[in-house]
């Protein structure tokens, strides 16, 4: 009977629906391990659409560079590849312009976009991440953001240092991954 509530739990955070793994969390009795409070949630969600929408909105991102974004704790990851260093740079300065934004980690490389697929590659990495971190015992899976471009996998949250090793350590032993770059703030 304990195998609903961890498969539930499983599906939701593969799927990356936090807030609907609180209220599954809620519903059977499942601790989540997730630091920031529900208003910091809601606002890294917030800043995500706010600035997905402008790249979107801007013709030559959207048309030229493959952008992705990702907040955890008001933190922005900038992801993806532009075909030079004013499009990269112009991304930048949206993400820079929400005053949510305590701090960027701009990835985006000077390149063509990668594939379909090799973007549906990056997904299929991320997934199998995630399930083996969610199968990890003594480590609190749902408190990191993973993120994978072109291989490299991004790994954020707000956990100890402890708890960051042990996520970055099996994260290598994922098929796939090129690389692991930790993005953690640490809570000791």
């Amino acid at each position: 009977m304990k195998k609903i509530p961890v498969i539930i739990l499983l599906i939701l955070t593969l799927q990356g629906c936090l807030p609907a793994i609180f209220v599954a969390g809620a519903a059977t009795g499942v601790i989540i391990y997730d630091h920031r409070n529900a208003k910091t949630m809601f606002e890294d969600r917030d800043i995500t659409f706010q600035i997905q929408h402008r790249f979107d909105n801007d013709k030559e991102l959207r048309n030229k560079a493959h952008l992705s974004i990702t907040t955890f704790n008001h933190i922005a990851l900038l992801l993806g590849q532009a075909p030079n260093d004013e499009l990269r740079s112009r991304a930048e300065a949206i993400v820079k312009s929400n005053s949510k934004v305590k701090m960027l980690y701009n990835e985006v490389t000077i390149e063509k976009p990668i594939s379909d697929m090799a973007r549906a590659n990056d997904a299929w990495i991320t997934t199998k991440v995630k399930t083996i971190l969610a199968t990890v015992p003594g480590l609190n899976s749902s408190s990191l953001k993973i993120v994978t471009e072109n291989k490299v996998v991004y790994l954020m949250g707000l956990t100890t240092r402890t708890q960051a090793q042990l996520a970055t350590d099996k994260t290598r032993t994922v098929a796939g991954v090129k690389k692991v770059v930790k993005l953690f703030e640490y809570l000791n």
